[in-house]
């Protein structure tokens, strides 16, 4: 818990508001208004990994996995060791159908963060999802 309070502050009380109401209206199906928050964030600090991640995870909610995608790999370029948006990785490949993306991310978050246990479960599942592709 407390690397996820460390990751959403920016250093920049501003900033940090509008990262926590574009949370705020995501939570709550407030998409248009968490867009532009997000999108204000990254404006402001480009290099504020968090900020692309909430985005990412915006985006994957409205089902635009493209753009989910360029920005969890923005958040990974900035805070290599994000298991969050590595498991988030993880999801979108799951809902594209990419077994083998989604068992890589999995894996990848897992070696950040070995207490990850939904990880666990779904690298479990798609190693044999994989494997029986294979054959």
């Amino acid at each position: 818990v407390q690397i996820w309070r460390l990751w959403s502050l920016s250093n920049d009380a501003a900033v940090d508001r509008m990262l926590a109401g574009g949370t705020a209206a995501m939570n709550h199906g407030g998409y248009d208004a968490a867009l532009t928050s997000f999108n204000s964030v990254i404006e402001l600090r480009p290099n504020f990994a968090e900020g692309w991640n909430k985005r990412a995870t915006l985006y994957y909610l409205m089902g635009d996995y493209d753009r989910s995608i360029a920005d969890v790999e923005r958040t990974l370029d900035l805070e290599p060791r994000h298991f969050g948006a590595l498991s988030g990785l993880g999801l979108i490949y799951t809902r594209l159908k990419d077994n083998a993306g989604a068992l890589e991310a999995y894996e990848r978050a897992l070696l950040v963060n070995p207490h990850l246990g939904q990880a666990k479960a779904e690298i479990k599942r798609l190693k044999r999802k994989v494997k029986g592709e294979e054959i």
